[in-house]
């Protein structure tokens, strides 16, 4: 559910590689499939890239990471006249983060900035690894999914109130089940334009529209392009409590609208409770630094999840369909937060009610439940 996993995050320094384009005659078929294959073979370098890249970055962060705290870091300084964009409730990758406001009552102003805002244009750069694994039952079906996203942010018409820019490209991967016939890969590459703003020192808007193409880049109908969004308001109660209302928009042929919803609890630094649909969270933190290293903190936490997407794909026999893949998972998760620096995160989880389904004549398929590992850097 892209709409439903969206944060202010950000990118930084890739390595470029070229490739040729060539001009095809627009009445080949042979030309056709030919610049099919290439725009594939595009594709698959970059997934390669983006595995080194991210297999760099963790390297770098095991490596750095005990240099890192004995760095002296000067304290920032924020001018009174610089207003920041207002920090986010709920977690990141939650359809329903609202501004915390810096319109708001004084009580409700952090004294600093928020820890996961920058100054600038650029906010985060992101990389996500998820391994579902399979197995040699009928039933089995594994899934290996490696995502990138870049996160941007104007000011629209002030920084109080920005437009967040999310550029994201994901590949699956995916090992059965036997008897379905699926592609071995789905591609998704979207942009998301989200508008945050706090109307009212007690109401907030988070008001996304997401176009983007989801296919196995074999389709050949127009099915592969989806627009989707979200519009969620929060209603502040007091400065530790908010109340979340909204709807997402999936524009899929199984379910087109699903609500957004719940209660976001703060009652100290060190507890969240964001008991908010689809993606609740509970977060604890276990250590914060002292000393040399102010901004380091690790964090636990568990949470719910709704995977729900949709691709356009061309069975094995040429015929074009749709493909629904959905599934409920309980996730258990560690993370490292660094404030202006890189951030890792690991996660184990149980993945149950999944299921299959095609907009043909082709029967649901529930696969048999699984377990989940995830990493991700965040930058």
């Amino acid at each position: 559910m892209r709409d439903e996993k969206t944060c202010i995050n950000g990118l930084h320094h890739f390595q470029h590689q070229q490739f040729a384009v060539h001009v095809l005659q627009p009445n080949s078929a042979t030309n056709g499939r030919g610049f099919m294959n290439r725009i594939r073979n595009l594709h698959f370098e970059i997934c390669n890239l983006q595995f080194a890249i991210s297999f760099l970055l963790l390297w770098l962060f095991i490596g750095l990471a005990p240099l890192a705290a004995q760095v002296v870091r000067l304290p920032e300084v924020t001018p009174e006249e610089e207003k920041y964009p207002g920090q986010l409730v709920s977690h990141p990758d939650s359809s329903a983060e609202i501004l915390q406001a810096p319109g708001g009552t004084a009580a409700d102003v952090p004294a600093q900035p928020p820890s996961d805002v920058r100054p600038g244009i650029f906010q985060k750069l992101i990389f996500n690894g998820t391994w579902l694994s399979g197995g040699t039952d009928s039933r089995s079906f594994g899934q290996n999914d490696l995502e990138s996203k870049v996160i941007l942010a104007l000011p629209c018409p002030t920084r109080d109130s920005p437009l967040v820019i999310t550029p994201g490209f994901t590949v699956h991967y995916l090992q059965g089940p036997a008897n379905v016939d699926l592609p071995p890969r789905l591609f998704e590459s979207y942009m998301q334009f989200r508008w945050l703003s706090q109307v009212t020192p007690q109401w907030g808007l988070d008001l996304a529209v997401t176009p983007g193409i989801f296919s196995d880049f074999n389709q050949g109908a127009n099915d592969a392009f989806r627009l989707t969004g979200h519009a969620a308001a929060a209603w502040t109660y007091n400065p530790a409590v908010k109340v979340i209302l909204g709807a997402a928009y999936l524009d899929t042929f199984d379910i087109n609208v699903t609500p957004i919803g719940g209660i976001s609890w703060k009652p100290n630094e060190e507890l969240t409770f964001d008991l908010i649909y689809p993606t609740p969270k509970i977060s604890k933190r276990i250590h914060c630094f002292d000393g040399l290293n102010k901004d380091a903190e690790t964090w636990v936490y568990m949470a719910g999840e709704v995977a729900y997407d949709s691709w356009a794909i061309a069975h094995s026999d040429g015929a074009n369909d749709q493909v629904l893949l959905s599934d409920d998972r309980l996730i258990l998760g560690l993370q490292r937060k660094i404030r202006g620096g890189l951030c890792a995160s690991v996660e184990i989880g149980y993945v149950f009610n999944r299921r299959i389904r095609f907009n043909s004549d082709i029967p649901n398929f529930y696969p048999e439940d699984t377990v989940l590992l995830r990493g991700g850097l965040m930058y």
